[in-house]
């Protein structure tokens, strides 16, 4: 009878995603990650192959507990443009937490690796695509209801796309911009466009 595993597999992503979070892809060394799930190397061949088929997994996994809870901040019920607003303001007041200097794992990758993992680069833009067609959705269902001025099909999918950018660019800036009330003013800067 096969022993039972020590952890548990989403405790051991959790810490699998402190690290890669923390330190990033290529500064995580095997070794690290050993010591941080507290699993021995054929454990960790055993159940995630190798190092960077784990990093996708983590990637994946942090989508799930990151990601979407974000998202889902604009599919509530509700003025869709007040949700766009929660988003931002909840992304900003998280810049103050502890994770918060370790900006987004997802915007990390793309910075570290996009340009040279295929695999990364995809998961990236997946995650880019779902937040672009959540903010354009929210977008057009704020028209819908009048609380934003018409706009052309093709402003809106422009106003999505700047409402990215400037959440990346944010989770970028507050890795090393520790002024909280500055990233605020950038945040209702960008919002000011949906007036």
């Amino acid at each position: 009878m096969a022993r039972p595993a020590k952890y548990d597999r989403e405790t051991m992503l959790q810490r699998a995603l402190d690290l890669f979070w923390t330190k990033g892809y290529e500064a995580t060394s095997v070794q690290n990650l050993l010591t941080g799930l507290d699993i021995h190397r054929g454990t960790l061949y055993d159940s995630f192959g190798d190092k960077h088929t784990l990093y996708l997994e983590v990637l994946a996994y942090y989508e799930d507990k990151v990601g979407k809870p974000l998202l889902a901040l604009l599919w509530q019920p509700g003025s869709k443009k007040v949700a766009i607003e929660q988003l931002f303001a909840t992304l900003v007041r998280n810049f103050g937490q502890d994770t918060g200097r370790r900006g987004c794992l997802v915007t990390n990758a793309a910075m570290e690796l996009a340009l040279s993992d295929a695999e990364v680069a995809a998961r990236v833009g997946f995650n880019q695509q779902r937040f672009a067609d959540g903010f354009l959705q929210a977008l057009q269902q704020a028209v819908a209801d009048g609380d934003l001025a018409p706009r052309t099909p093709e402003q809106l999918q422009t106003l999505a796309l700047f409402l990215l950018t400037t959440l990346q660019g944010l989770r970028v800036l507050a890795r090393t911009h520790t002024h909280f009330a500055e990233l605020q003013q950038v945040a209702n800067l960008a919002l000011a466009a949906l007036d």
